[in-house]
């Protein structure tokens, strides 16, 4: 292996040459195994009307749905807003327009994408284009999700008041359209995911979002990759059946069809059908397309970000990346070019309550134990979204311990280094490569190097793995 075919994106920019020759010639720099390729789905269009005529699970063929079901109302479409790549969306969704009028007999004026904001702002006219594709975008009938307007009430779990996206609710058929990944604290993403906390309203999703929380972090089985045991995916799973079930009592029905988009960004994996059975088929095969295998920890990781390097909010799910690969009391450095800043008010808030505490504790660990009693007592008193990542960067800054979080990005102001435990490295006048190789200068010595460019990798330890 050369030093130039180890890369890591910053932005539009692809940074490479940075890890010194002799690191790899050393057997300092552990790779990544990644998976064994899976066949690229080459016909979209055979396999997506097979997803949709096949389904998995207690589900109707689309055609028997709308048969039965199809009212002349309209056929909602549950689509990923701009923080998600979408890759799958701007696959699917002329090919969907398209057989929804010619083959399924949908008026296309009654076929609606509803955008599965959560509590994410509105997309942008710019954002939308890059969903769906410069050419489809004109052709899309849109409502964008707000999860404090125009929602209507389903149903009661655990004496909470579910609501969900009128427009959906109200449609005589939905259809989730997503793409599995994994996800830092819903385990999972996609599938029932569109649904809650996708299009539900504020008080819904922080009831969701709260079952996350432990005593001091996140709670037992809360983490990238796992649904089984996890409180978050189980009440989703009470909230999202209690959607479907309010649903077809006015006959009406819901879709799914779960994607995988490999990690060189192909389609390898389309199926359909009832929600739970198509997302949990997906997800066992996410496993093989997704474990990244490593033949131990290292002591440093460097963890681009990809896509969710928009900013520091996004580029969380690199620094949990990071967490399964690194050792206890490693550093983990964090690339990303944050243009967008800290992209949550919530986030930034919250963390210099965080950061009070662990600046006037009598050491750090006892300031970052103290933070993360402070940052949930916050959270579950006045939960609002966006304050579950301090408590995910907290105690991931307790396992390496304080100053061993470093960053190189261009998109936070100075003025507020001080609110984040990030070690903010280098000067930004600096093209990035060369703050990259100085802080490497500094850092690296004779330690052992992991580097890894996509937050959604699930690493794990494999003590077979011989190099």
């Amino acid at each position: 292996m050369h030093s130039k075919d180890i890369t890591i994106n910053y932005g539009d920019k692809i940074l490479s040459d940075f890890i010194p020759q002799t690191t790899i010639e050393n057997g300092k720099f552990i790779p990544l195994i990644l998976p064994k390729k899976k066949s690229i789905i080459k016909n979209v269009e055979e396999s997506l009307l097979n997803a949709l005529e096949n389904p998995a699970g207690n589900q109707k063929p689309l055609s028997k749905l709308l048969k039965e079901n199809y009212k002349g109302g309209d056929f909602s479409i549950i689509v990923d807003d701009h923080d998600r790549p979408n890759i799958h969306t701007r696959l699917f969704y002329p090919i969907l327009l398209d057989k929804l009028v010619s083959v399924y007999k949908i008026p296309p004026e009654k076929i609606k994408a509803v955008i599965s904001t959560g509590t994410h702002r509105p997309s942008t006219n710019e954002e939308m284009m890059k969903i769906f594709g410069k050419e489809t975008f004109p052709k899309v009938n849109y409502v964008m999700h707000k999860c404090n307007e125009d929602n209507v009430e389903v149903g009661v779990v655990e004496g909470q008041t579910i609501k969900i996206n009128s427009t959906a609710f109200n449609s005589d058929i939905v259809l989730l359209l997503t793409d599995i990944e994994n996800h830092y604290f819903a385990g999972v993403s996609g599938g029932p995911k569109a649904l809650c906390p996708g299009i539900c309203d504020m008080a819904t999703i922080r009831y969701e979002h709260l079952k996350a929380f432990g005593e001091y972090g996140f709670a037992e089985n809360v983490d990238l990759g796992s649904i089984k045991g996890n409180p978050v995916f189980d009440i989703k799973t009470k909230i999202v059946n209690l959607i479907v079930d309010s649903m077809r009592k006015h006959k009406r029905e819901i879709y799914a069809i779960a994607s995988i988009i490999d990690t060189e960004g192909d389609l390898v994996y389309l199926k359909g059908g009832e929600i739970f059975a198509s997302h949990y088929e997906a997800s066992e095969t996410l496993k093989e397309i997704w474990t990244v295998k490593i033949k131990e920890r290292a002591d440093i990781v460097i963890s681009g970000a990809a896509h969710w390097g928009i900013n520091l909010y996004q580029m969380g799910k690199a620094t949990h990346c990071a967490y399964h690969a690194v050792k206890k009391g490693g550093i983990v450095l964090n690339v990303a070019p944050c243009p967008n800043g800290w992209g949550n008010e919530e986030y930034k808030n919250l963390m210099k309550i965080g950061m009070d505490e662990i600046n006037k504790a009598k050491d750090k660990p006892t300031g970052i134990k103290n933070a993360l009693t402070a940052v949930i007592n916050n959270v579950k008193n006045d939960y609002k979204i966006g304050k579950q990542k301090p408590i995910d960067v907290l105690q991931i800054l307790y396992f390496v311990g304080w100053g061993n979080l470093h960053l190189i990005q261009d998109g936070i102001p100075e003025s507020d280094y001080n609110l984040s435990p990030f070690l903010f490295w280098g000067n930004k006048n600096q093209p990035v490569i060369e703050r990259l190789k100085t802080w490497l200068e500094k850092y690296l010595d004779n330690k052992t190097v992991i580097v890894t460019d996509n937050p959604n990798y699930l690493i794990k330890v494999d003590n077979s793995i011989s190099m």
